[in-house]
């Protein structure tokens, strides 16, 4: 399950064989960020094609993947409130982060630069809420906004402290810092990164890379 923290082992690692199991597995850690559309394009090659591919070869049991949040400070406000979003999601329905990922990726145009610029973060964080409730099953908006509101304090005073899931960001922001990945997307495998691994590279190049890695 690789190296992050075991407490996301549930919500962030998915086995390609869709099993779980106490047999070591070869990690591969995607460090992706929600408002990159190569990240985007190598995260549905992963669930479209690559996973199958691994369950048509009979090796995907071998393999856990495991997504690192890495928010690129240029898109800071859209892909930082995405980010935020999704960890609630991780924390209140963590059955449904890997799905809420998709989704997010699948609409990242509406959370572009242009899209976003004239809205403020609470309106970016209502936007994502609305796309999680119109997409996922039973979500209430109530949970999610009480994890990334901005609340302040009872003396009145100006607070800059975050919300209920700024330390999740934090964990994943010293991760991705502390391992060397900057550039998104980045793929390690088994600690080590794989830069030939990219969104251009094909499911079947990937598969053969990582069969090597048995």
């Amino acid at each position: 399950m690789g190296s992050i923290h075991p407490r996301f082992y549930k919500t962030h690692v998915v086995n390609a064989g869709g099993v779980s199991s106490s047999k070591p597995t070869i990690s591969v850690e995607l460090f992706l960020d929600y408002n990159c559309p190569f990240s985007g394009k190598l995260f549905k090659k992963v669930n479209t094609e690559l996973i199958p591919l691994l369950k048509s070869q009979g090796i995907a049991d071998e393999f856990d993947f495991a997504l690192i949040h890495v928010v690129q400070p240029w898109h800071h406000i859209n892909s930082g409130a995405s980010h935020e979003v999704a960890l609630a999601i991780a924390q209140a329905y963590p059955d449904q982060f890997w799905a809420f990922s998709s989704i997010l990726f699948e609409n990242i145009t509406q959370f572009y630069d242009t899209e976003l610029y004239n809205l403020s973060r609470k309106q970016v964080y209502e936007k994502l809420i609305k796309l999680a409730v119109d997409n996922l099953r039973s979500i209430d908006a109530k949970k999610l906004w009480d994890l990334v509101e901005i609340k302040r304090p009872a003396d009145g005073l100006p607070h800059n402290s975050g919300n209920k899931v700024s330390d999740d960001l934090k964990y994943f922001t010293r991760y991705q810092r502390t391992v060397g990945a900057h550039v998104t997307p980045t793929v390690f495998v088994n600690g080590i990164a794989f830069p030939q691994i990219e969104s251009s590279t094909d499911a079947s190049a990937i598969a053969k890379i990582l069969k090597q890695q048995l």
